[in-house]
């Protein structure tokens, strides 16, 4: 690999980034220890290598590293000379996979110096190819291992190099603010043909013949909630309940309450920001004591279709054991289920759809008769 081509390559990658990156996320800084092997014509043993690492995510698929090597290599031919070897690197990282594993092909250009006691030192510049993998223990600690082959673009030499270490995330992300988009002006038009434009018709749907009040609206005379043309009972006292035709009745409602909790990627812990939402199912079921709650848990597609029913099963567990240690609901009244994948609300191509697929819901009502 040339110099020319090396360059062109790692430039029309970092390019494409510009349509691919949807946000900055953290920093990476890494740890390693390799092996390295060197072209026959160096003269250079097999050395083990210390490896430092920076790394900025450009995106959850993209990233950007600097790399520090160091090496003493000894000479296969005197045992006289001492060698010393810096190496550094710039490289493009393009990750793949899921949740926990995430292989990643890598590019890079670096510089190397080759410093001998008993010898004429040298320099030279190199071009990285290779990948990896990274297994994800939290959001922060993850462990890595790298082989790349470097080729020297001022020599014709090319050394080998396999790593295995350790690495700390660090930072938050800065998701780029949604674009401001201003609302087109409608045309003004009247689709139910009651004489009331669109725009300020607040029952765009009256049956035709209907006659409707300024705002569009049929007349209700008796002011019960049921328009002339279908109450029944068209002069009910002021204040009396009514049902849909008009007529007095006895009123049953329904009272219902929604919980949704988002949860991290591959975690059950519960955020803090969501214990209101919790504290809400909480305060139904004690007011109305014969309803029983269901609580589902899901999760996103990244990952094993087994271990992600494991995982939302896990989460639906975390909110029922939060109803009954934290707010006493008796553990007979709510059933928890893991449906893993199978049921998303959300793309899982797009990370905010993934969010919102990791998930636990409940939705509980009650009849109530006044």
């Amino acid at each position: 690999m040339n110099k020319t081509i090396a360059v062109s390559i790692l430039a029309a990658a970092a390019a494409g980034l510009s349509t691919t990156a949807a946000a900055e996320g953290p920093w990476r800084a890494s740890l390693s220890v390799g092996q390295q092997t060197f072209g026959s014509d160096r003269d250079l043993d097999d050395a083990t290598t210390g490896i430092l690492g920076i790394e900025r995510e450009l995106s959850e698929d993209w990233g950007v590293e600097f790399r520090y090597m160091n090496s003493a290599p000894d000479h296969k031919y005197s045992s006289n000379i001492d060698a010393d070897l810096h190496q550094g690197s710039l490289d493009l990282l393009r990750y793949f996979g899921g949740e926990r594993w995430k292989p990643y092909a890598a590019i890079g250009l670096g510089h190397a110096e080759f410093n001998f006691d008993g010898a004429a030192n040298s320099t030279e510049t190199q071009a990285n190819i290779g990948g990896g993998v990274r297994y994800l223990f939290d959001q922060n600690w993850s462990a890595r291992f790298d082989a790349r082959v470097i080729n020297g673009l001022d020599v014709e030499q090319t050394d080998g190099l396999i790593s295995l270490g350790v690495a700390y995330a660090f930072g938050e992300s800065k998701s780029k603010p949604e674009p401001k988009r201003t609302p087109m002006k409608p045309m003004e038009k009247d689709t139910d043909g009651d004489g009331v434009g669109d725009t300020t018709d607040r029952c765009a749907n009256t049956p035709v013949g209907v006659v409707v009040n300024a705002a569009g609206c049929p007349l209700d005379t008796d002011g019960d909630g049921v328009a002339d043309y279908k109450d029944k009972c068209p002069q009910t006292p002021a204040g009396r309940q009514v049902d849909e035709t008009g007529c007095k009745f006895v009123l049953t409602r329904t009272e219902q309450v929604r919980m949704e909790v988002n949860f991290a990627s591959n975690s059950a812990e519960i955020p803090a920001q969501y214990l209101p939402e919790i504290a809400k199912v909480a305060e139904f079921l004690k007011k109305f004591g014969g309803v029983s709650a269901v609580i589902e848990g899901h999760s996103d597609s990244s990952g094993a279709d087994a271990y992600n029913k494991t995982l939302s099963q896990r989460r639906a567990d975390a909110v029922k054991a939060a109803l009954v240690t934290r707010y006493g609901i008796n553990a007979s009244r709510l059933t928890a289920i893991g449906y893993g994948e199978e049921r998303p609300i959300a793309s899982n191509d797009t990370r905010e759809g993934r969010r919102e697929n990791r998930r636990v819901v409940a939705v509980l009502k009650a009849e109530v008769s006044e």
